[in-house]
């Protein structure tokens, strides 16, 4: 099968908070696959995964999601796994998984090659997201499927306010360093102007507390990105934030995750972004 993606020069990425490929990384984004592959494996079996099938994922991480897409598009199909540090993307045993190194944002893609497209945890990274989602759609075949999975905190407003303002705070270094943690509620409108036709739109909210998965993840990821927070959380803020989920204390809400599925139509038509 021919690869979707030309020949390219090389182009430099663009440097990441969360890039490292160390144990603590490789750990985190485990937790983060064990906690998010079940919905995310749910959007996409929805989107009508099947035999046959061109999958393409964006920021692979680990690669449990090509993995699994790799078995449920069998022999017939083909999935390639994409990310920016093929670090984690090593041991995937596949003959119908193809590992690539791809920045999203320079790399190339060739109009209508996918049937599949999905990333997860990726756009909200990056400053051109919308760009991107246009780039995505044109590289889907026709009743193509791009899904899309991105956090929003907006869910965090549920918290305690010690809850919240961290959190602000946290949304606010983000801004600095052109994250969006409150993407995911703009996604619909962004696949829709790409010119697909949204077949599925829905957020669920974990609630986290001492000791659960979901409290080792945020406090992992605030540790891995300590550096360079200082400049923007005051220590008390922080402390704040490692307290909230002691022992006897109330399941704290965590951000949202939205995920939107959207289809390649005859009727509708791309409006590129400003």
């Amino acid at each position: 099968m021919a690869s979707a993606f030309p020949p390219e020069d090389a182009v430099a990425a663009p440097p990441y908070v969360f890039a490292g490929s160390g144990a603590g990384e490789r750990d985190r984004l485990r937790l983060l696959a064990r906690l998010l592959d079940p919905l995310h494996q749910r959007a996409l079996q929805a989107a009508g995964m099947r035999s046959g099938l061109r999958c393409l994922e964006l920021g692979s991480g680990t690669g449990t999601i090509s993995a699994w897409m790799a078995d449920q598009v069998g022999a017939d199909g083909q999935v390639t796994a994409t990310d920016i540090n093929l670090s984690f993307l090593k041991d995937l045993p596949r003959s119908n998984l193809i590992v690539r190194e791809l920045d999203v944002l320079s790399d190339e893609m060739l109009s209508g090659a996918f049937d599949v497209i999905t990333c997860r945890a990726l756009l909200h990274h990056l400053p051109q997201w919308e760009s991107v989602v246009h780039r995505l759609a044109g590289a889907l075949a026709p009743n193509g499927v791009l899904v899309l999975i991105e956090p929003d905190a907006g869910a965090a407003l549920f918290g305690e306010a010690k809850h919240q303002r961290f959190w602000s705070a946290w949304c606010r270094w983000g801004q600095s360093e052109g994250i969006d943690f409150r993407l995911g509620h703009k996604l619909p409108r962004a696949v829709r102007l790409a010119g697909l036709d949204l077949r599925e739109t829905s957020i669920e909210v974990p609630f986290y507390c001492e000791g659960s998965p979901w409290s080792d993840l945020y406090r992992s990821t605030v540790e891995a990105a300590q550096p360079r927070l200082d400049p923007w959380l005051a220590p008390d803020l922080v402390a704040e934030f490692k307290n909230s989920s002691t022992v006897g204390g109330d399941p704290m809400c965590s951000f949202g995750w939205v995920t939107v599925c959207g289809q390649v139509t005859a009727n509708v038509k791309a409006v590129q972004p400003q």
